[in-house]
């Protein structure tokens, strides 16, 4: 089957990853966040459309916020 379409395949068919995905404010940055239960939580995408979050470290994906 061949789907044309813009999202990505994770968001067509979402894989049975652990922990909670949120949707949160960080550095005034809109981020999809995995909250992993224990207080911690790991970037999985950044949502914003100001293009210097993107190039700031501390905003891309697999980092974590400690909350």
């Amino acid at each position: 089957m061949i789907l044309y379409t813009p999202l990505s395949e994770h968001d067509i068919f979402p894989s049975q990853d652990s922990g909670e995905v949120t949707y949160q404010q960080h550095k005034n940055c809109p981020i999809k966040c995995r909250d992993m239960g224990d207080g911690r939580k790991q970037i999985v995408q950044v949502l914003s459309t100001d293009p210097s979050h993107y190039m700031d470290p501390q905003l891309q994906p697999g980092q974590w916020l400690d909350s």
